[in-house]
C-alpha cells in the first residue's frame, strides 16, 4: 500500500493486491456448504481482517463508494470469454451495496472500475490482483481488477475476488469461509459471510473515512443484528473492539501542491506464491 499527501492533508492511497494459490483446481466450495449458524466474533473478525487493513498493515480510514460504478471492460483477446460473468459478478455485488452501475468502453473518460488481463510481471507468471484509488475521507476513486486468462479453472473465483477488492476490502479474511480467504483457496462464490461483509460495510450506520477503531465497534452491532446474536454474545464479541496496529502504512507518495497532477505511487505487491 501506498500513499501521497498534498498540502491540503488530502491524500490519495494505493494498493496492489495480488492473490495466489495453488493452480491445480479442485472443485469450488459454495455457500451452502457453510455451518448453519455463524459466529458473531468470527464474522467480526473477518470484516475487521478485510475492511480495516490495506493489505497487511492497518487502515486509518474506511473505505466504500459514495458515487456511481463505470465499468469498462477491455476488449482484448480472451475478455469476451469472461465479460458476462466480469459484469453480473460486479452488478451482482453493487445491487447489494446498493451502488449504481453502468457500463461504459474503454476510453470513456467516466471509467472508474477497470478491468483488463493480466500482462504478466509477477516471475513471468500473470496472477490475479487488483489496485485501488480512495481518498482521505474514504471514497473510492478507482479500481483496476487485471485477470489470469491462463488459469481458466481458477477465473470465477479470480474474478469474485478481485471484485471484492474493488469495493473497499483492501484486504483478506484468512481465517474466515470467504472467497478473500486463501486459507478456503477453492472458494469460487460469494458465501454468507461475504454477504454479510458487503451489507455492514455499506451500511449507513458506517460512514466512509471513519477512523477504523470506531468503525470496528459500529460494524459488529451491525453484524450482530444480522446474525440476530444473542445480547451476552454481543457483549462479548463488540466490547472495546479496535483493530490493534502492528506496524505503520508505508508512506511512499510525494507531497504536491494542490492542483498538480496526482503522483504516480510505487505499488508494493502483497503476492502469495503460485498464481490464480
Amino acid at each position: 500500500m501506498v500513499m501521497a499527501t498534498t498540502i491540503w492533508r488530502r491524500r490519495m492511497a494505493r494498493m496492489a493486491l495480488m492473490v495466489g494459490v495453488a493452480c491445480v483446481a479442485p472443485a469450488a466450495g459454495h455457500a451452502g456448504d457453510e455451518p448453519v449458524r455463524l459466529s458473531l466474533a468470527d464474522v467480526a473478525n473477518a470484516f475487521d481482517d478485510a475492511t480495516l487493513r490495506v493489505n497487511t498493515a492497518p487502515a486509518t480510514e474506511l473505505a466504500r463508494w459514495t458515487g456511481p460504478i463505470y465499468l469498462a471492460i477491455s476488449d482484448a483477446p480472451g475478455m469476451g470469454n469472461v465479460a458476462a460473468d466480469v459484469e453480473a459478478s460486479v452488478r451482482g455485488l453493487a445491487a447489494i451495496a446498493r451502488v449504481p452501475v453502468t457500463r461504459v468502453g474503454g476510453r470513456d473518460p467516466r471509467a472508474n472500475f477497470v478491468v483488463r488481463p493480466n500482462a504478466g510481471t509477477v516471475a513471468g507468471r500473470s496472477p490475479c490482483r487488483s489496485s485501488v484509488d480512495w481518498t482521505e475521507d474514504g471514497r473510492m476513486l478507482r479500481a483496476e481488477i487485471h485477470l489470469n486468462l491462463a488459469n481458466p479453472d481458477r477465473i470465477q473465483r479470480c474474478i469474485n475476488h478481485e471484485a471484492m477488492h474493488g469495493f473497499g476490502f483492501r484486504a483478506h479474511a484468512h481465517a474466515a469461509l470467504s472467497v478473500l480467504s486463501y486459507t478456503y483457496a477453492d472458494q469460487a462464490q460469494l458465501t454468507a459471510i461475504d454477504r454479510i461483509m458487503l451489507e455492514t460495510l455499506y451500511d449507513p450506520r458506517l460512514r466512509p473515512g471513519m477512523a477504523t477503531a470506531a468503525a470496528a465497534l459500529v460494524a459488529c452491532h451491525i453484524i450482530a443484528e444480522k446474525l440476530a446474536a444473542p445480547a451476552v454474545q454481543v457483549a462479548t464479541a463488540c466490547l472495546d473492539r479496535a483493530p490493534a496496529p502492528k506496524r505503520a502504512l508505508a508512506a511512499l507518495g510525494r507531497p504536491r501542491p494542490s492542483g498538480d497532477a496526482p503522483a504516480t505511487p510505487s505499488l508494493q505487491p502483497g503476492y502469495r506464491d503460485g498464481g490464480m
